[in-house]
């Protein structure tokens, strides 16, 4: 998702990507040291619910701020 997202931001300039790419790549990399055992997955719990928060608050960003193309 992280590389899909600054993938996204560099063709487009999404602006929720601007929060959204680096925060998967935080998230990820978490998970990928709780898999590895050098974080204990007990600690891992608030993830998830940080992840979908930055999501909403990205995408409420883009909403009040982007730029919006005519169609």
């Amino acid at each position: 998702m992280a590389i899909g997202c600054m993938a996204n931001w560099f063709k487009n300039h999404s602006l929720h990507c601007t929060v959204t790419g680096p925060l998967f790549l935080i998230g990820g990399i978490i998970f990928l040291l709780s898999g590895a055992g050098m974080i204990p997955q007990r600690d891992t719990f608030w993830v998830w619910p940080a992840l979908l928060i930055g999501i909403g608050i990205a995408f409420l960003l883009e909403w009040l701020f982007g730029k919006r193309t005519g169609s």
